[in-house]
């Protein structure tokens, strides 16, 4: 199978929450990057393929929290999890994103 990524992906294991709709479900992100993501420990009932939905997490740097919320869209679903594709974010939240990925 071809690799179909623009960027690396950083093994990570931090909690998060996916919103869709008017659901919200806990999961955790297994992998990162700068355009998506994998997220794991998902309920049964997953958002269809190219779902939007939106991924929260809260993330320590400087010595505070800070809560980022990235759109995405539902790209795969598979035992192990579902792949995101992030769509466009603000500058503040791109730059954590970053801070996230080159420091993990």
């Amino acid at each position: 199978m071809n690799e179909r990524r623009d960027s690396q992906r950083i093994p990570v294991e931090m909690n998060a929450v996916l919103n869709y709709q008017a659901q919200i479900m806990a999961c955790t992100i297994r992998d990162i990057s700068l355009n998506g993501a994998l997220i794991g420990d998902l309920p049964m009932e997953v958002p269809f393929f190219n779902a939007p939905v939106e991924l929260g997490l809260t993330l320590n740097a400087g010595g505070e929290s800070k809560q980022i919320r990235i759109p995405a869209k539902i790209r795969r679903v598979t035992e192990k999890g579902a792949g995101l594709s992030f769509g466009d974010v603000a500058m503040e939240t791109y730059f954590s994103l970053v801070n996230l990925v080159y420091n993990a």
